[in-house]
């Protein structure tokens, strides 16, 4: 067997007009990454004097055109030869064409690129065209690349993909994400929402405003631009419809690398993609997570206060900006939970709801240390309505982005107090971000 010195680029060849494609790719992206390139043919037929022969001219093609490259046939199905010859070189990339079958009694598995897409672990490249590869690895364009994004971990892998391949050339990048309405709507706490209506402005100023935030985090914001839309179906297809508007040259998808039967209780986006795009993809799986080499300090910088007005001084709102950065923004919000109510003296039901909301936004603008504008601590209040407090405060969170949820405790810990209030212990269980509970003063 080969071995290589460092992480090789792994490219399957049937000898077909498309996998030619894809070996120029492998080649001239191994030029540009400086690594090793190995040509590999998965052959039915053992000892097959004639695939011997047709992988020797074929690395001699690519030879003639000044790559350095090793090759060798290997008995087995082609997924199955190119996953394997990938975990045991080590490979950085896996590069094959977009054609090429399992004989026809397992065509329900899915193509070779398909199923070496999905059981990959490494990055499998699915090439259609060379052309912009091979101009990007010269030096002379930038690479149009559409990044499938959501907030999951295998869209992580991919923007680090990404990532690592704009440290050897300019890559000019979109990120798309497609929502369903309905379910971005609960979490942020918006009613109203009609079908196929498409994302309130509220909701799409949300959306795009967490998503540009996360490919921010790993790709900066040079030559990066993001996309939301929604739908109320399956992704795979509006994610292709952007990257075609976006005229990119690769679609880049995480792969979640089901297994057994679980690869047919999940749909799979990547597999929708890679049979629909009609340009190449490159599908990276999701990393086991590296191990936290110690504790890190975590910035904060958006605190979300919940406040109850009935409960003297606010106690929850000094602890919000206690933790929040010099320069963030502490949010401090309550809900007013609808009441029964009648006709104010001397004005309409309407006003008076109007009067008491100004109450409570006055109310919680008093709450501000008088400290916290000397620190550069931005506060913003939010009075919300709705019959779930809890519910409420979580919403609240999601759409001010909070990095902590700061909720005060009616009660003191101690023999009479064993369990947390039923609002702060709503807010423990429902929300996904995390919560500071304040317990009140002693008397």
């Amino acid at each position: 067997m080969t071995t290589f010195q460092s992480q090789p680029i792994i490219c399957g060849t049937d000898f077909s007009e498309n996998s030619r494609k894809a070996a120029d790719v492998a080649a001239a992206l191994a030029k540009r990454l400086d690594l090793p390139l190995h040509l590999v043919h998965a052959s039915a037929i053992p000892h097959a004097p004639l695939a011997e022969e047709q992988l020797r001219a074929e690395a001699q093609r690519l030879r003639d055109a000044g790559s350095d490259l090793t090759a060798e046939v290997i008995e087995g199905e082609a997924d199955e030869v190119l996953t394997l010859a990938a975990r045991q070189h080590g490979a950085r990339l896996l590069v094959v064409s977009s054609l090429g079958s399992r004989k026809a009694s397992r065509w329900l598995l899915g193509s070779v690129a398909e199923r070496t897409a999905e059981s990959s672990s490494v990055a499998t490249l699915v090439v259609r065209e060379a052309a912009p590869f091979e101009a990007w690895a010269r030096g002379e364009t930038a690479l149009k690349a559409f990044v499938g994004a959501d907030f999951s971990a295998s869209s992580d892998a991919a923007l680090r993909w990404v990532a690592d391949l704009r440290q050897f050339g300019p890559i000019e990048v979109v990120a798309g994400f497609v929502d369903w309405p309905p379910e971005e709507a609960a979490r942020l706490g918006l009613s109203g929402l009609r079908a196929m209506q498409g994302n309130p402005p509220s909701m799409q100023r949300v959306l795009e405003r967490d998503l540009e935030e996360k490919v921010t985090r790993v790709l900066g914001s040079d030559q990066v631009r993001v996309l939301v839309r929604d739908n109320w179906g399956r992704v795979e297809m509006p994610l292709v419809e952007m990257a075609v508007e976006a005229q990119a040259d690769l679609i880049v998808v995480g792969t979640h690398q089901w297994t057994g039967l679980s690869r047919l209780r999940h749909g799979s986006v990547s597999r929708g993609i890679l049979g629909n795009a009609p340009m190449s993809v490159a599908c990276v799986p999701t990393p086991a997570p590296d191990p936290v080499p110690g504790p890190r300090i975590r910035d904060c910088q958006r605190v979300l206060v919940a406040v109850d007005l009935d409960e003297p001084h606010g106690f929850a709102a000094s602890h919000g900006y206690a933790i929040v950065q010099p320069g963030g923004t502490v949010r401090l919000m309550n809900n007013l939970v609808p009441t029964r109510r009648t006709n104010p003296i001397g004005g309409t039901i309407d006003e008076g709801r109007a009067r008491h909301l100004a109450e409570a936004e006055e109310r919680l603008r008093a709450l501000a240390p008088n400290e916290a504008e000397a620190r550069g601590i931005v506060t913003e209040v939010e009075v919300t309505e709705g019959p779930e407090t809890a519910a409420a405060i979580c919403a609240a969170a999601e759409r001010f982005g909070a990095d902590v949820i700061c909720v005060g405790n009616h009660t003191r810990p101690g023999l009479t107090a064993k369990v947390l209030g039923s609002v702060s212990l709503g807010v423990l269980g429902g929300s996904r971000r995390p919560v500071l509970v304040v317990w009140p003063p002693a008397e």
